[in-house]
């Protein structure tokens, strides 16, 4: 069971694989009257069922988090925007943080919450890219790597690794970006990371990655790698807001993969059914060529 009735605290570490979550009417039914108003039609825009079910997953565990945090009842919860247009809880007296991602099979949720660090995750599919396609993807996304991390990744002997390696710098950035703020930019060479430990593991993460701004090592920004499987790898970018913070005192939390009666655990709804809202949902195409995994 995740939660329980003592007000969660700590490093919160949750995902959800969503392509293998082929929800039922029912259960479509009551996720879409547990979630606000806004974000039931924000979900219902998406084309195909692959981006509605990941939005969704995402929705869910933000809420289930707000809930399981504040102890406000789950109804009651309210979100605002910040200033870098991130989700955030209306509850002043609380520190908390996060932050949530979605690519491929996934939907990634890492919060901070009685903390002062901040948080930001990305979690990238390794698109199996070989000869030709690969070049021709690289030479497009030039401006997305410095010359270092190109080294980095071209040294490898395989489109494989190359491909893979390429990815992991691209996940890293866009934690580090979500984490700031920031927002990823079309050219990424400002922020480079220096991998020191070259294969990533689902059992063990890695934690010795080094970021460069402008060519200068950066201690504020820590960052913990894991594979969630062998196809898919997440970046949680870590910082503190205290001056009596040590980053190297901040340890790795594990994902946890919530099912789908763990994700609806506490879950109350806010809105009245709505069968239409369902039909759409059952008659969209379950995804596009974007969303292949092989």
């Amino acid at each position: 069971m995740v939660g329980g009735a003592v007000p969660l605290r700590g490093s919160i570490r949750w995902a959800v694989n969503t392509r293998a979550w082929e929800p039922t009417e029912q259960e479509w039914l009551l996720a879409s009257r547990c979630i606000s108003l806004e974000d039931k039609e924000r979900i219902n825009k998406f084309a195909f069922k692959a981006d509605a079910k990941a939005s969704m997953a995402g929705t869910l565990m933000m809420r289930k988090l707000a809930h399981l945090a504040t102890g406000e009842p789950y109804d009651k919860v309210t979100f605002f925007r910040d200033k870098h247009g991130r989700p955030a809880i209306r509850d002043q007296m609380l520190k908390m943080d996060f932050n949530i991602s979605h690519q491929g099979n996934y939907t990634v949720l890492a919060g901070e919450v009685d903390s002062d660090l901040t948080v930001g995750i990305d979690v990238m599919h390794f698109k199996r890219k070989t000869g030709r396609g690969l070049q021709d993807f690289f030479r497009l996304m030039s401006k997305t790597c410095s010359n270092n991390e190109w080294n980095s990744i071209l040294s490898h002997s395989s489109d494989e690794r190359r491909a893979v390696t390429f990815f992991r710098h691209w996940c890293l950035k866009e934690s580090y970006c979500k984490g700031t703020g920031l927002g990823v930019r079309t050219d990424m060479r400002f922020c480079s990371f220096k991998i020191n430990t070259p294969i990533l593991s689902a059992d063990k993460p890695t934690t010795d990655t080094v970021l460069e701004l402008d060519g200068v090592p950066n201690s504020t920004w820590l960052f913990h790698e894991w594979l969630l499987d062998p196809l898919h790898c997440v970046s949680v970018a870590l910082s503190t807001r205290s001056n009596t913070m040590t980053m190297t005192n901040i340890q790795p939390v594990p994902f946890t993969t919530l099912s789908w009666s763990e994700l609806i655990q506490e879950a109350v709804p806010l809105l009245p059914p709505d069968v239409d809202y369902v039909q759409t949902f059952m008659k969209k195409a379950d995804w596009s060529r974007a969303h292949e995994t092989n």
